[in-house]
């Protein structure tokens, strides 16, 4: 792996980290998109985040999309929001991407 792609994944992780300190512990990785939840459900083809109380950020550009119905985790979405951006700093996407 070159140091790169190492840099990518400690970004990653990062962000997965402080998003499990806000509350929001799981996550998923799909399509471009990482999908940060507080909780989970069932289907018949597996477990999946539910979409209540919810965040999805976009890898390569400044997209975000949060579904959030829990009052007590809107005194948090400052810091998510920070978390986020941190992210995408350290990514280098901005505005422009």
């Amino acid at each position: 792996m070159d140091s790169k792609t190492i840099q990518k994944l400690n970004n990653l992780e990062a962000l997965k980290h402080h998003m499990k300190k806000l509350g929001f512990k799981y996550f998923e990785e799909k399509d471009g998109w990482i999908d940060f939840g507080t909780s989970l459900y069932e289907e018949f083809d597996g477990t999946r985040i539910s979409k209540s109380n919810s965040i999805s950020v976009h890898f390569s550009n400044r997209c975000i999309f949060s579904m959030i119905d829990d009052l007590g985790l809107y005194d948090r979405l400052s810091e998510v929001k920070q978390t986020i951006l941190d992210f995408y700093e350290a990514e280098g996407i901005t505005d422009e991407d």
